[in-house]
């Protein structure tokens, strides 16, 4: 196995073995001897790779963000519409993580991750009919703050609403349309 491969399984471990524990207890009754022994991982690995746990999380979640990106369409630009579509059918589909991270105060990873994705849609002008205000001062975290907090009360409320509904709403909300 390549390091690369070897890095990716590895976090991987790690990552699932935190989402484990964290359904057991609280993130912060969780030592990094326990995290290490459930995911078979030394804790030199540990403190090499990671400076706590928000940095695993952070780390699992940008990759899986990326993830999503690489399942857009192939086309040069996609609707906002969709894109958020695509965004919450991911938060669906990880509801568990989502509830996890929501019961640990974890909000700053998803919104930093959401964020960091956000832009590098609007850096490759990925985002169709957008207008100007994506590039304002401040509106990538308007928005991601926005998108977050209604990812927040959606999955809190059992994701009653569908994805594509949210997605809809969100471009309504943001290019009036």
């Amino acid at each position: 196995m390549n390091p690369h491969d070897r890095k990716q399984q590895n976090l991987a471990a790690i990552y699932q073995a935190l989402l484990e524990l964290m359904m057991q207890k609280p993130l912060t009754d969780i030592s990094i001897t326990e995290l290490c022994q459930r995911a078979q991982v030394s804790r030199t690995y540990f403190y090499r790779h990671y400076q706590n746990f928000d940095q695993i999380i952070r780390t699992y979640q940008t990759q899986n963000m990326l993830r999503y990106l690489r399942r857009l369409p192939r086309t040069s630009q996609v609707e906002l519409a969709r894109l958020m579509t695509h965004y919450f059918e991911n938060t669906k589909s990880e509801a568990e993580t989502y509830q996890l991270l929501i019961k640990n105060d974890k909000l700053d990873i998803l919104l930093e991750t959401f964020q960091t994705v956000f832009q590098l849609l609007i850096k490759q002008d990925r985002i169709e009919k957008h207008t100007s205000q994506l590039t304002t001062p401040y509106y990538l975290e308007f928005f991601s703050g926005a998108v977050i907090n209604v990812t927040v009360n959606w999955v809190k409320h059992g994701f009653v609403e569908s994805p594509e509904y949210l997605g809809q709403m969100v471009a309504q909300f943001t290019l009036g349309q």
